[in-house]
């Protein structure tokens, strides 16, 4: 997600189908937006404040791309990583976590793809495609980048926020599903790390870490 905005994830279940065919094809309702007194700028389908205004009103489709070989895959996330500052060993941890490297992968909530992009942030992010690898890459880790840099580096938060939303990150770090889902990207991030050759999570806030993840 580009600095300077924040989204939120009001999206309904209802807007993106979870069954995929031989050529699995999802839509997208009408998309609002308003700009709170912050500057902060929020997107939803179902809004439920007046101040919302319509901004986006078509249906598009997706179309999911065939898998492409892993060692494409991870060039990709090497280009990304390195276009982000963002360790590589992160970004694979994340979309283990998310997808475990499924580029047609799709939520119940209509997250779809490698990192699991709800439509909402996919088309906010520029994502015309959130099926295609390395779209979904792209928007994934620039959405990362962001709420790395919105919460300091700490990454045991922005992992929070990627899976809750940037608000529920803030207020409660002890969601259940949610300290499950930091704790498992720590522990794929720590194994990716072993694998590169590399000691521990680099800015890794470890009281942080201790807080939503009290075993880690």
């Amino acid at each position: 997600m580009l600095k300077g905005y924040a989204y939120t994830t009001w999206l309904s279940a209802t807007v993106f189908s979870a069954v995929l065919t031989v050529t699995p094809l999802a839509s997208a309702d009408t998309i609002y937006r308003y700009v709170d007194a912050s500057g902060v700028i929020h997107f939803s389908n179902a809004p439920t404040d007046a101040r919302f205004r319509a901004f986006r009103s078509d249906r598009t489709r997706y179309r999911v791309v065939p898998a492409v070989p892993s060692t494409a895959l991870h060039r990709t996330i090497d280009v990304m990583s390195l276009q982000h500052r963002m360790d590589p060993a992160l970004i694979r941890a994340v979309i283990k976590a998310e997808s475990a490297f499924d580029s047609a992968a799709v939520s119940p909530k209509g997250a779809m793809g490698l990192m699991q992009l709800m439509p909402d942030t996919a088309w906010s992010l520029q994502v015309s495609n959130p099926y295609d690898p390395e779209q979904n890459i792209s928007g994934g880790v620039r959405h990362l980048r962001y709420l790395l840099d919105r919460f300091h580096g700490d990454i045991p938060l922005a992992l929070a926020a990627y899976n809750a939303g940037e608000a529920k990150a803030r207020k409660d770090t002890r969601i259940p599903e949610t300290r499950e889902y930091v704790r498992r990207v720590l522990r794929f991030y720590q194994d990716f790390l072993k694998e590169d050759g590399k000691r521990e999570p680099t800015g890794l806030n470890v009281e942080t870490a201790a807080l939503i993840t009290p075993h880690y």
